[in-house]
């Protein structure tokens, strides 16, 4: 009988928890290959009571400690490991239904992190990114009255050969931080010499419910 109720009360609670969190209704059911080695006691850990800024801790045995950084009603940030990083977001659609963003961010020895995004339905099936965001552009962070046809300009942007990028969700609003993460990836020489046609400011993109801008 005590064992009956406590399944009673934990079924009511898990219920409760879900309609009061959005974010909740899609941790849940999250597929083991979205965040390996969470239970569902764990996964119910994780998303308890958004206005608690502690950073809860749960054991995932072989595949280490995740840490929840931080949450919202429609958001939640988890450390998954030294080096890794992962945010879903719940994006409001014009027809009132709502698609899951989720943004991976690993961090490498040297400083520079690079994020990978996919986008989902609230049941977990991948939605093609191509309309929702755009590819990384290393453009996106070059001044816009930079003269392209210098010679000094053609010989710094060639060092451009890879763009690794770290985009940052916000808890509370819709919109996406992307930062330019090169000043590590390039040697000291050649980010001096594209360092005068750099922005130096991250890139925000703003959702109108249909697509990241």
């Amino acid at each position: 009988m005590r064992k009956l109720i406590f399944t009673i009360a934990f079924a009511i609670t898990t219920i409760l928890t879900v309609s009061a969190q959005e974010i909740g209704s899609v941790l849940l059911p999250m597929p083991e290959s979205i965040v390996f080695g969470l239970e569902a006691a764990q996964k119910n850990l994780l998303i308890s009571d958004t206005k608690d800024t502690t950073q809860i801790v749960v054991d995932r045995g072989t595949y280490g400690d995740m840490k929840r950084l931080a949450i919202s009603p429609d958001y939640i940030a988890l450390q998954t490991s030294e080096a890794g990083t992962i945010q879903i977001k719940l994006l409001p659609l014009i027809n009132d239904s709502k698609i899951v963003c989720l943004v991976k961010t690993v961090c490498g020895s040297n400083g520079v992190c690079d994020s990978q995004m996919q986008f989902y339905t609230t049941t977990w099936i991948p939605i093609p990114q191509a309309d929702l965001f755009p590819a990384k552009n290393k453009d996106w962070f070059i001044k816009p009255d930079v003269d392209r046809q210098s010679q000094d300009f053609i010989n710094a942007y060639a060092a451009l050969d890879m763009t690794p990028m770290k985009f940052t969700l916000s808890p509370n609003t819709t919109s996406l931080t992307a930062e330019y993460e090169i000043k590590d990836y390039l040697s000291e020489e050649d980010y001096k010499k594209i360092e005068p046609y750099l922005t130096g400011e991250p890139k925000v993109f703003t959702w109108d419910k249909s697509s990241y801008k």
